[in-house]
């Protein structure tokens, strides 16, 4: 009899010892796996970020449109896509024209042009010269382009050279035609008078 309750209390052992085996052995490979996918499961779309190097393109011609018509347009021979995918950035720029009523109006020489896609506005870097189709020439160093509003600003000096008359100033804004001008900081106006 005393036999019998050893045997059965060494049967309960081994039985306990198996069942925890078992629970132990299946919970650290289900448990794990389970546990992985419900943490899949929890991430939102918005959560997960991919970098993507940005895009590159070798030579090429972009045309800025605005209600069907030509805006802006940039040969160059680097092109490049933000890393936010909302700018484009122009460099080693061949050719870069602002158009009026479908024309040609201002041609413009400059280093680097980072041109938001989605309000067609521009900024203009480094050596910048911007003619009219008149011949007016207007330099500095940086200019913005906005298309809503179809001006051009500096906070940078510059200059502005129409016929032989000169007009420097600290900061401007102006119409595509550079006819309405609002000059500040240290403005000079020097004509030449015939």
């Amino acid at each position: 009899m005393l036999k019998q309750k050893y045997l059965w209390i060494i049967l309960i052992v081994i039985l306990a010892l198996s069942l925890s085996f078992y629970f132990i052995y299946n919970k650290g490979k289900d448990g794990g796996t389970g546990k992985a996918e419900e943490e899949i499961e929890e991430f939102k779309e918005e959560d997960i970020e991919i970098r993507e190097a940005p895009v590159k393109i070798e030579k090429g011609t972009v045309v800025g449109m605005k209600t069907g018509k030509k805006e802006w347009e940039i040969e160059a021979d680097k092109i490049s896509l933000a890393e936010d995918r909302k700018k484009t950035i122009f460099e080693k720029i061949k050719k870069a024209v602002i158009f009026k009523d479908n024309e040609p109006y201002l041609n413009i020489q400059l280093n680097k042009c980072i041109a938001d896609m989605g309000n067609k506005s521009m900024e203009l870097v480094g050596d910048v010269v911007i003619e009219t189709k008149e011949g007016d020439i207007l330099e500095g160093d940086r200019f913005f382009w906005d298309s809503e509003e179809e001006t051009l600003a500096s906070l940078e000096p510059v200059e502005l050279t129409v016929k032989e008359n000169n007009i420097t100033a600290d900061w401007l804004i102006s119409d595509v035609e550079l006819n309405k001008l609002e000059l500040q900081g240290n403005v000079k106006v020097t004509f030449k008078i015939e």
